[in-house]
């Protein structure tokens, strides 16, 4: 096997792992009880190469997870290029910390933000949309980037989760990061039982 060949197939191995990684985590959330926590626009789970740099990189559910009898339902396949507004939150993340590789999207609630905060040991950051400056507001593909920077401006770090209460015409949301599949899930385990 030549250079160029074992590279190939290092980076298939690479994607496979992650399409698995990204298919388990969406297997534990096909129950009902999760159907709660999917937003009006829908849920997706965003996984990136380690390396990443653009949306090629990212792994996401094609067409998102919606509902379905009352159960969650990915729309299509777990895809590279697939995913949008979790892409970009991922891409962004990771240039303040490369060794977060996962995200998904949560239906935003008070209720829910204040359980978080005093049961769970998540670090929660709140974003207020409102603060987005018109030029941000107006260039395409740039608000969910304007997310993570004000984030790290604030604190210095990506937390566990970003949270907005939304504005006009944008749904408020919840939004969950991680470093590896199996501490997205034990996250989401710790939010599932707060509802």
């Amino acid at each position: 096997m030549d250079k160029n060949e074992l590279k190939n197939h290092l980076e298939t191995e690479e994607k496979l792992i992650l399409i698995n990684q990204i298919r388990e985590i969406y297997d534990f959330i096909k129950i009902k009880k999760f159907s709660k926590l999917i937003p009006e626009v829908r849920t997706n789970i965003s996984g990136a190469l380690q390396n990443a740099k653009e949306k090629e990189d990212i792994a996401g559910i094609d067409g998102r997870i919606t509902i379905v009898n009352g159960v969650p339902k990915a729309a299509g396949d777990i895809k590279f290029s697939a995913a949008e507004h979790t892409a970009r939150l991922l891409l962004t993340a990771k240039k303040y910390d490369n060794s977060i590789n996962f995200v998904i999207n949560l239906k935003y609630s008070p209720e829910l933000i204040d359980n978080i905060k005093s049961k769970t040991y998540l670090q929660l950051q709140e974003i207020k949309r409102e603060e987005q400056p018109e030029d941000i507001k107006k260039k395409e593909f740039s608000t969910m980037q304007w997310l993570i920077k004000e984030c790290v401006d604030k604190t210095g770090t990506v937390p566990d989760i970003i949270w907005d209460k939304g504005t006009i015409g944008k749904e408020p949301m919840i939004r969950l990061f991680a470093k590896t599949s199996a501490e997205l899930i034990d996250k989401l385990k710790k939010i599932i039982q707060l509802i």
